[in-house]
């Protein structure tokens, strides 16, 4: 059942600040960065990026409840870098993973991205991909072999059709080893 209500804002109590470092703990660190990974580290809620004033922690919530979290870091170069993008484990597979990046993407643009970034774990490669994101590496990007630095450009320049990428079938071993 689809909820009534979608959002995706900046946490605005203690409350959705614990659900947006759980969520995070639980569905990215612990899933894709667990003890005895060979690019293990502790996350760390206190992180200084946390605070940055170019980033911006958000929420997703449904029906006023936090399922999900994204931080949106923009850049002076017009890029808006995505970070930590998760879905609650009971809420995914329902289309809101799709609906929190499209939210993610309109508020990226409202601060003047024109450019999105992010590193794609290889279980949401695919989904990336079929969002018009593309495999290209971009400053800052990961060098962990277990993620993939993925592009999507928002604003296409006026003199040329914008180019829709081909649906991808699977990861290529090229893919895994886009250089930043």
């Amino acid at each position: 059942m689809r909820p009534r209500s979608l959002q995706l804002r900046s946490p605005r109590s203690s409350r959705e600040w614990v659900r947006y470092h759980d969520i995070r703990r639980r569905c990215l660190f612990q899933k894709y960065n667990g003890k005895g990974t060979p690019h293990y580290f502790e996350y760390d809620p206190d992180h200084p990026d946390e605070s940055h004033p170019a980033h911006h922690p958000l929420v997703f919530l449904a029906n006023r409840r936090v399922i999900g979290t994204i931080r949106i870091d923009i850049k002076h170069d017009g890029r808006a870098v995505f970070r930590l993008v998760a879905i609650d484990d009971p809420w995914q597979g329902q289309g809101l993973g799709a609906t929190m990046l499209a939210m993610a993407e309109a508020y990226a643009r409202d601060c003047g991205a024109e450019t999105i970034c992010l590193n794609a774990v290889m279980d949401a490669y695919r989904f990336y991909t079929r969002h018009g994101f593309v495999p290209e590496g971009w400053e800052g990007c990961t060098r962990n072999p277990t993620e993939i630095p993925v592009v999507k450009h928002l604003a296409a320049p006026m003199n040329r059709l914008p180019v829709v990428p081909a649906k991808p079938t699977a990861v290529t071993a090229a893919e895994m080893q886009v250089a930043c």
